[in-house]
C-alpha cells in the first residue's frame, strides 16, 4: 500500500528507521550499531527457523565522502552508499518499509523470488509517499537491492543500493569469519561516463588498505559475500597467495568450484570461500582497471591454531567503518519541498486520462525522448500562458513514465503513462513552475492571468 506521510510521522519514522524487527512468537525490536542490525543466528550448526522480520529503509540524499578529500551528493538508502546489509534466514516472513524523504521518485527491487507487488518496478514511491514491500526469503545466498526508478543505472550510481545475504535454513555452510564486499562506480563529474572516477569496495575507495585492513587467522575459513552494484563492466575479484572455492552468482544452490579470479557481472554476485595457509598481509581487489581506482583492499592473516566453532560476523564492524569514513550529513527537505503532506487527491486526481475529447483545451506536450537528461527540451511549450478557471492538458508522448508535480506542493498528476494525458485547472492568477518527479530536470512553467 503506498501512502502520503503525515508529519508524525515523518517524526517517528525518521527516529525509528534503523530499527529491524523480529518476531518469532511475540514482537522484539532491535537497534545495533547505528543503522545497521542483523537478523540472524551466528551459530551454522544449528537448523534456522524461518521468523516474521521487518526492516524500515529510508530514501534520503545525503553529503558524504567518497574519497579522501572527496565530498559529493549522494541518493542514499537510509544516508549512507551502499545501504545497510540485510540479513535473513531462508524462508522468513520479510516487510520492508519504504520512506521517501527525497524530492524524486525511488523504489526498491530485491533480487530474488517474490511477486509484483513487491518486485520494486511500480509503483514508483513520489516524494513524502511510503510503501511497504513483502516477500518471503527465497533463495538462499548472496542478493542485492537497489532503486529501480527510471534511469535505474543513474539511481544506482548516485548510491541507492545495498547488500542482501540469505541464510540457508538448513546448515550448509561451515563456521567462518564473514566479510560483505559491495563493489560499485562513482563518478563526480559525470555518473554517466563509461569509465567512471572512483571504483569503490563498499562506498569509498581503497577503504581496507592501511588501518582498516580486514582481519582473519591462518587456516581459518573466510567467507566473502561479493556483490557487483557496477553498471557498465565486471569485476574479476581476486584474492593474493590462495586458490579460493566459488559458489556462482551468489547462490548456494550451485555446486561450488576452484577459483584464481572470478568474474562478476553488473547485477551479478558470488559467495567466496578461502584460508590462507601463512601468516602475512595479503592484497584482494579486481583485476583491470579498478584496482588502480579505489578497488584495492589488504587482509591480514595473523598466525594462529585456532578452529571457528561458530561463524562470526564483521558486516557490522565493515558498516560502522564505512560510516565512520563516509560522514554522510542527510540533506532535509521541507514538506513543501517533497510535495506538501497532504492528502494529494484534494487538488487533483491521480489518475491519467486517455487521450480523447481534448480540442480546444491549452496543452502541454512532454516530448518523446524527455527522459533522456541530454535532451534540452522535455515540454512544448516550456512555458504556458493562460487564463484564470482554464485547464490544461499535459500528454505524454514518451516511451516511459512521467509526473507533472507543482515545486510548491500545490498538484501532483501521479504517473502518467505513455499515450496518456492529464488535466490540471488553475484558478488563481499567479506563476507556477512544475517538474517531473521521476526525472528532476524536467522543468516547466505555467502563467495564469485575470
Amino acid at each position: 500500500m503506498i501512502k502520503k506521510l503525515t508529519d508524525s510521522e515523518n517524526t517517528k519514522n525518521s527516529g525509528n528507521r534503523a530499527i529491524l524487527f523480529l518476531t518469532t512468537v511475540a514482537a522484539v525490536s532491535l537497534a545495533a550499531m547505528g543503522l545497521m542490525v542483523f537478523a540472524q543466528d551466528e551459530e551454522a550448526s544449528a537448523v534456522q527457523t524461518p521468523a516474521h522480520k521487518e526492516f524500515t529503509l529510508v530514501a534520503e540524499e545525503v553529503e558524504l565522502e567518497v574519497s579522501p578529500g572527496q565530498r559529493v551528493k549522494a541518493w542514499t538508502f537510509n544516508g549512507t552508499m551502499p545501504g545497510p546489509t540485510l540479513r535473513f534466514t531462508e524462508g522468513d516472513d520479510v516487510t520492508i518499509h519504504f520512506i521517501n524523504k527525497t524530492p524524486m521518485a525511488h523504489t526498491i527491487h530485491f533480487h530474488g523470488n517474490h511477486d509484483d507487488e513487491s518486485d520494486g518496478v511500480l509503483p514508483q514511491v513520489l516524494p513524502g509517499e511510503t510503501y511497504t514491500y513483502n516477500f518471503v526469503a527465497d533463495p538462499a545466498g548472496a542478493m542485492m537491492y537497489h532503486c529501480h526508478a527510471y534511469p535505474t543505472s543513474l539511481h544506482i550510481r548516485m548510491g541507492m543500493y545495498g547488500a542482501m545475504i540469505i541464510d540457508p535454513k538448513e546448515p550448509v555452510l561451515k563456521p567462518a569469519r564473514e566479510f560483505s564486499l559491495v563493489l560499485s562506480e562513482f563518478d563526480p563529474e559525470n555518473q554517466e561516463n563509461f569509465v567512471a572516477k572512483y571504483y569503490p569496495v563498499n562506498g569509498y575507495t581503497d577503504q581496507y588498505m592501511g588501518e582498516n585492513s580486514l582481519h582473519a587467522k591462518q587456516n581459518e575459513l573466510v567467507r566473502f559475500y561479493v556483490v557487483n552494484m557496477g553498471t557498465t563492466v565486471p569485476y574479476s575479484f581476486h584474492l593474493h597467495s590462495t586458490i579460493f572455492k566459488v559458489y556462482q552468482s551468489g547462490l548456494l544452490s550451485n555446486e561450488p568450484f576452484d577459483a584464481q579470479t572470478i568474474e562478476i557481472g553488473p547485477g551479478n554476485a558470488a559467495i567466496v570461500e578461502a584460508t590462507w595457509k601463512w601468516p602475512g598481509t595479503y592484497l584482494f581487489h579486481s583485476h583491470g582497471l579498478q584496482e588502480e581506482r579505489g578497488n584495492m583492499g589488504e587482509i591480514v592473516v595473523e598466525p594462529s591454531e585456532e578452529t571457528l566453532q561458530d561463524s562470526v560476523s564483521m558486516i557490522d564492524w565493515q558498516y560502522e567503518t564505512q560510516k565512520r569514513l563516509q560522514q554522510p550529513k542527510v540533506i532535509e527537505y521541507s514538506d513543501q519541498e517533497l510535495g506538501g503532506q497532504t492528502d494529494i487527491t484534494a487538488h487533483a486526481s491521480h489518475l491519467a486520462q486517455s487521450l480523447e475529447n481534448i480540442d480546444g483545451e491549452p496543452r502541454v506536450r512532454i516530448i518523446d525522448g524527455s527522459w533522456d537528461n541530454k535532451q534540452k527540451e522535455s515540454y512544448s511549450p516550456k512555458e504556458i500562458t493562460v487564463k484564470v478557471g482554464s485547464e490544461i492538458r499535459w500528454i505524454n508522448e514518451d516511451a516511459v513514465m512521467h509526473t507533472v508535480t507543482s515545486k510548491e506542493g500545490i498538484f501532483d498528476s501521479s504517473l502518467i503513462s505513455k499515450g496518456k494525458s492529464w488535466t490540471q485547472k488553475f484558478d488563481a492568477a499567479g506563476t507556477v513552475e512544475y517538474y517531473c518527479a521521476l526525472h528532476p530536470w524536467m522543468e516547466g512553467m505555467v502563467i495564469i492571468k485575470e
